[in-house]
């Protein structure tokens, strides 16, 4: 990592990258949450943050080839094509341009109290059933540490939470409702429902032991401020950031994540520092390493189509495949790393042109639904905007749309039953 020719390689990609993000930030208006300048900028941060890393805190990390290189920034033209491929259609279509963000005050939809009111209380009753699914989860592991036991037996046990881990989703569903309708019609019930449902759900996702679904939070919090909440700000959104990697390396404490609680405060912070630095950037090279290695998935598809491999295989449509732990094998560059980017499940398997197709349609999907979230300041594109900012910003760290399908599904039916009901309890209350 500190030849010279390495470090000037790695900086014209980060020029490059920087380059991107330029043209789409002036494109699409100076406007940072469109996709494509969001997508870019993320990328370009990244690199830089590897570049600096690597010279830093991880200064043994292998150095990184052209090759992948050139596939993350093809990645990011591509995905910058498929936003402005379908951005050019809605111009077309419209005769003007969809870029400028619409007024605060469009008309709003209203929204049951009794609904949100029977919503919260799911995610508040359900507390306890989760939590004493998650202690028999626990006792099954046999570990001391309640959190290592519980996180090791749901990733590599046998045992399941159950039923209840639909919560977690629901849970993420609700905040995010709260949160809309606390910033259009105020009041202290609304914001008494607001706080009961974000304290439901960071006590779903410090019991879930997953430390992304924090990210979630953070993500449905920057879209509908972005959408709805006229002081929102770049600085607001940096502090934001900031707050919530200082949550990450802390819950990590308590997972024994880069640290320990029983540890000197020396030694955790040395621990979470490199820990951090690696969940940053340990991806790019772990990449690398596996494409110079060329692994590739046990049959096709293995990967990205792992919901579709096991609804074929209930429906006894396609023949038994072993379907792969959604968690990738470690290996070391040489810090240890079990992350791969976005890229890597799509490439291994069925190549770069799948990556970069795959790329440049989540690319097109963001910026549809980004366009109908401005235009119409409605509740389900609001929530669809939002909850896709996820993946989105953790595509440097690994795939989360194809590989989450499945909870992409829960959202989904969370959000249109919600629609729907509150269409029915509306009716009655008129």
């Amino acid at each position: 990592m500190h030849e010279l020719s390495n470090i000037l390689t790695e900086l014209i990609f980060i020029l490059l990258h920087f380059f991107v993000f330029m043209v789409n930030y002036f494109i699409a208006g100076k406007n940072l949450f469109y996709p494509s300048v969001l997508f870019s900028f993320l990328w370009a941060a990244i690199l830089l943050t590897h570049l600096i890393f690597g010279l830093t805190v991880l200064n043994e990390l292998f150095p990184i080839t052209l090759e992948t290189f050139f596939v993350m920034l093809i990645g990011t033209i591509c995905f910058s094509f498929g936003c402005f491929i379908v951005t050019a259609s809605i111009e077309q279509k419209n005769g003007s341009s969809p870029q400028v963000k619409a007024t605060i005050n469009q008309a709003y939809l209203k929204i049951s109290l009794p609904l949100r009111i029977l919503f919260v209380g799911i995610v508040v009753g359900g507390l306890p059933l989760y939590i004493m699914a998650s202690y028999r989860v626990f006792l099954a592991s046999q570990a001391e540490n309640f959190f290592v036991g519980l996180r090791t037996e749901l990733s590599f046990g046998e045992e399941d939470i159950g039923l209840t881990k639909y919560l977690i989703s629901f849970s993420f569903v609700v905040f995010a409702i709260s949160y809309y309708t606390s910033l259009k019609e105020g009041g202290i019930l609304n914001k008494v429902l607001l706080v009961l449902s974000l304290v439901g759900t960071l006590v779903y996702s410090v019991f879930a032991t997953g430390r992304l679904y924090y990210m979630i939070i953070l993500a449905i919090y920057l879209g509908i401020s972005y959408l709805h909440k006229n002081s929102f700000s770049l600085k607001k959104f940096a502090g934001l950031v900031s707050f919530f990697i200082s949550l990450f390396i802390l819950i990590g404490l308590i997972y024994n994540k880069g640290g320990d609680v029983e540890d000197s405060l020396t030694s955790n912070v040395r621990a979470s520092s490199e820990t951090t630095a690696i969940y940053l950037v340990s991806s790019i090279t772990a990449l690398d390493n596996e494409m110079q290695n060329k692994v590739k998935a046990s049959y096709p598809g293995e990967n990205t189509l792992r919901f579709f491999v096991k609804i074929g295989q209930q429906l006894n449509m396609i023949p038994n495949k072993k379907v792969g732990s959604i968690l990738s094998p470690f290996v070391f560059i040489p810090y240890p790393t079990n992350v791969y980017t976005i890229y890597s499940a799509y490439i291994r398997d069925f190549g770069k042109l799948y990556a970069w197709f795959m790329i440049a349609f989540f690319g097109a999907v963001h910026t549809w639904i980004y366009h109908k979230a401005i235009k119409t300041k409605n509740l389900r594109y609001t929530l669809y905007y939002s909850f896709l900012l996820f993946p989105l910003l953790m595509s440097f760290f690994q795939d989360q749309y194809m590989s989450l399908f499945s909870l992409w599904l829960q959202l989904l039916f969370h959000v249109e039953i919600f629609l729907v009901l509150n269409k029915l309890f509306l009716g009655r209350s008129r």
